[in-house]
């Protein structure tokens, strides 16, 4: 197949897919309708304009993902290359937020609000993300509530569908815990943990343990029953 004939189908296959998601899908504005994805490489019709970082075209349709992603913007009231814009550095990869993404306080101003907390064995918490990271939710958080970019969604293992996985702790683990700052057009104020190391390695020294679906496919899987009540709390 030549240069010539792999754009044009390329073009087409962005074309199709733009105007499939304009007609079908609210992913952004009606203004954006005409072109919502000016300037983008397209390279792969399994993501929005071709661009692994905008996320799948596909989402999920089983529980529990379909539940804690029923109320995703992706974009909220951008256009794909003004999302892009906005949300990316130089280099093209998406921005950070500062303080590991805990909502600032005001008073002082921009110290993070955060506490340590040790997380009790049994409890599930879950993640979307490579295991080389540090961050978790509890089980089912939404996905707005995490704050996260739509490139988080993008299947990198096969055996974990949009990159979700989810865990139960196996040794009690000592965490830093705190809401989650807007980012990503996303409205955040979820809870979020950051764990004392990588996830991989928890699971390696024996802290957390994969969980398959059979394993978190029951409401009261998603019960949180390790907070305590006003009675139990001591000083």
């Amino acid at each position: 197949m030549n240069t010539i004939t792999t754009l044009c189908i390329l073009v087409t296959v962005a074309w199709c897919q733009a105007s499939h998601l304009t007609q079908d899908s609210p992913l952004y504005p009606a203004r954006c309708a005409s072109d919502p994805c000016i300037g983008i490489n397209f390279t792969d019709a399994s993501y929005i304009c071709g661009d692994r970082r905008l996320g799948p075209v596909s989402t999920p349709s089983d529980f529990p993902l379909s539940t804690e992603l029923q109320t995703y913007a992706r974009f909220g009231n951008l256009c794909p290359y003004e999302f892009l814009s906005k949300w990316t550095a130089a280099d093209g990869n998406y921005s950070q937020p500062p303080e590991n993404g805990f909502v600032l306080s005001t008073t002082p101003a921009g110290k993070p609000i955060l506490g340590n907390t040790t997380l009790p064995v049994g409890q599930k918490l879950d993640r979307f993300g490579s295991e080389f990271g540090t961050f978790m939710s509890p089980l089912g958080a939404p996905y707005i509530e995490r704050s996260l970019p739509p490139q988080n969604l993008d299947t990198s293992d096969g055996r974990y569908p949009y990159n979700y996985h989810v865990y139960q702790i196996t040794k009690a683990i000592p965490v830093q815990i705190g809401p989650i700052a807007p980012w990503y057009e996303q409205p955040g104020m979820g809870t979020q943990f950051v764990m004392p190391s990588r996830v991989i390695d928890l699971v390696n020294n024996g802290y957390l343990r994969r969980l398959s679906p059979a394993e978190y496919d029951d409401r009261s899987d998603f019960v949180d029953d390790y907070t305590p009540g006003p009675l139990n709390i001591t000083s």
